[in-house]
């Protein structure tokens, strides 16, 4: 691809180029509060701290009162050649071929309609961050227009991570990802039609009916990141690649899959797993600098995880092999599809479902009415004269006599041959191991 004037000239003043000390122009209207002020400059420092630098631009903050505005937009006016509108946005202005205004980034915010919400910062998180995905595209020709949903669920998937790691006083808080991604499992259940793809790459798509605030695209961004790890989707700095061989080239290249494989493993992921699987890919810290670092695949403690994957992936220790002591290790949980960091609760707080059916976390449903016999969802019928989690004495019909405790299920002892068992809920097999081999029992 042929470098155009524009692109040459924009090269050679830095517009792509991050600096430690950028010039920032900032506007408030006379009505903003000093929160926001702080709030800003919070912002800026943190993400030329996070990024190594920034880049030169002016901001302006609205406030309630069109009399307070109105200087503002008048100020605003002169270096975009026109009075903009209300709203929270980035304009890159003088970037394209036939522009021949100053270049320049112009950040706008507008007064938040809720106060004391979290969003009030947010909102400052969201349109700084598109700074940095901006200025890479340089002159920003078609075919290195981004798809929105990447753009607005990257600046959506940067603000709330921000703000869940930023001590804030606002009292209204924003949903954390792990209640987006519930969120949208919630949407697929209400639309079993609906499909993430090419409308979603559109702004006037990116929001489809029930959709808010980029809840969706946010989502998209964060399984993304399970798929990859969270810099390779939050680092600008790939945005380059696009200005040089196209947005969907990049994509491919960076990501390793192409448009269309992504949109397949989305759908498939958020259509056919539970809420709590899908919960689960949430980051287990919200420390930015962590998230943002090249991912440390070092195994400290040789329990066959990363610590990357144990810090960001499943909340374990990167120091202790079994941070949840319960005698298997963080990386052997892992492969079983088992949870490394917890236990499943008492029976005492099972919840009763209805029809003499009751849900306990980590154990799954079962049928109560024919106590002492119970029938299991994925187990069957089994028998046990006392549902004591600490001790856990139950009979089934092929097995014999059996234990577990809440630190070992899904596995348990089988009595007679004196093996472990492991009961793999999600396709109803058993799996017996003896002597360092499994073996199914289906």
């Amino acid at each position: 691809m042929s470098a155009t004037s524009k692109e040459n000239y924009l090269k050679s003043i830095g517009w792509d180029e991050k600096v430690s000390n950028p010039t920032i122009n900032k506007s408030f209207a006379s009505d903003v509060e000093d929160i926001r002020k702080t709030d800003l400059d919070q912002v800026i420092s943190d993400f030329h701290m996070l990024f190594g630098g920034g880049f030169p631009h002016s901001v302006f903050v609205t406030g309630a009162s069109a009399a307070a505005n109105q200087p503002l937009l008048s100020a605003a006016a002169t270096l975009l050649g026109h009075t903009p509108e209300l709203g929270s946005y980035l304009s890159s202005v003088g970037t394209s071929t036939n522009d021949s205004r100053n270049p320049q980034f112009v950040i706008f915010i507008e007064k938040e309609s809720v106060e004391g919400h979290e969003h009030q910062l947010a909102v400052f998180a969201h349109e700084y961050y598109h700074i940095y995905q901006n200025a890479p595209l340089l002159d920003q020709p078609e075919t290195a227009e981004p798809y929105t949903w990447v753009m607005e669920g990257g600046a959506a998937l940067m603000e709330t991570l921000y703000v869940k790691s930023t001590p804030n006083q606002y009292p209204y808080k924003q949903e954390n990802i792990a209640e987006l991604l519930a969120l949208c499992k919630d949407y697929y259940d209400q639309y079993p039609s609906f499909q993430f793809g090419t409308e979603q790459e559109t702004h006037s798509g990116i929001n489809p009916d029930g959709i808010y605030n980029y809840n969706l695209a946010t989502v998209a961004m964060s399984y993304l990141a399970h798929l990859t790890n969270f810099r390779q989707v939050l680092w600008p700095d790939w945005y380059s690649r696009a200005h040089e061989i196209g947005f969907a080239n990049a994509f491919a290249e960076h990501f390793g899959m192409t448009k269309t494989e992504f949109y397949t493993k989305f759908n498939n992921f958020i259509r056919n797993n539970s809420k709590e699987n899908i919960e689960y890919i949430a980051p287990k810290t919200y420390v930015l600098s962590t998230l943002l670092a090249e991912p440390d695949l070092n195994d400290d403690d040789s329990d066959g995880l990363s610590n990357y994957d144990e810090v960001v992936r499943h909340g374990t220790s990167k120091s202790d092999d079994d941070s949840d002591d319960d005698g298997f290790t963080d990386g052997k949980e892992v492969l079983l599809g088992l949870n490394p960091t917890g236990t499943i609760a008492n029976f005492v707080n099972a919840e009763y479902i209805g029809d003499d059916w009751r849900k306990l976390d980590g154990f799954g449903y079962y049928y109560e009415k024919l106590s002492p016999w119970y029938f299991h969802n994925g187990m069957g019928w089994f028998y046990s004269p006392s549902l004591e989690i600490a001790n856990f004495w139950f009979y089934l019909e092929d097995l014999g006599w059996c234990w577990f405790n809440q630190s070992v299920f899904p596995f348990f002892f089988q009595n007679a041959s004196k093996s472990w068992i492991y009961f793999r809920e999600t396709d109803s097999d058993l799996l017996l191991y003896n002597a360092g081999n499994w073996t199914s029992q289906k």
